[in-house]
């Protein structure tokens, strides 16, 4: 299983850079749109009825906010471009790496998030952050 998600995430990254999701695009049952991007994201295995897990939210308005444990712990904006999600945030840098839980105050940060698999309400997504490429499912929250 880890061999299989290391094989697609770096599937993903490879399209990503070459301009598109690629062969991935076509195997998907949807496509994003600013539209349908809108709304409140469960991220990974959490539950949308659990306060601590981890939440995306994009807004019209074109703000994200990210939430854990019923906190805000990253917000800035969010922009779709083709196939392509592109995040600037502020947050703390031990929010984007435990590493660096020591470092005191909110920095700006640039993810890319390549989806695939895009569903009406679910998508997978390989996210570049500097030199850290993670995987994600993301599950929408209905309201």
């Amino acid at each position: 299983m880890v061999r299989t998600m290391g094989m697609i995430a770096a599937f993903a990254v490879a399209a990503m850079v070459s301009g598109g999701v690629g062969a991935a695009e076509g195997a998907t049952a949807g496509v994003l749109t600013e539209a349908s991007l809108v709304g409140n994201w469960v991220v990974n295995e959490g539950k949308c009825t659990d306060a601590n897990a981890e939440f995306l939210v994009f807004s019209k308005n074109g703000s994200v906010v990210s939430m854990r444990e019923g906190q805000a712990d990253a917000v800035g904006f969010w922009k779709l471009d083709g196939s392509k999600i592109f995040l600037d945030v502020l947050a703390p840098p031990a929010r984007l790496d435990e590493k660096l839980k020591d470092v005191n105050g909110v920095y700006s940060f640039g993810i890319t998030i390549a989806p695939y698999n895009v569903t009406p309400d679910a998508f997978q997504g390989v996210g570049i952050l500097d030199d850290q490429v993670r995987y994600g499912r993301f599950a929408r929250c209905k309201t």
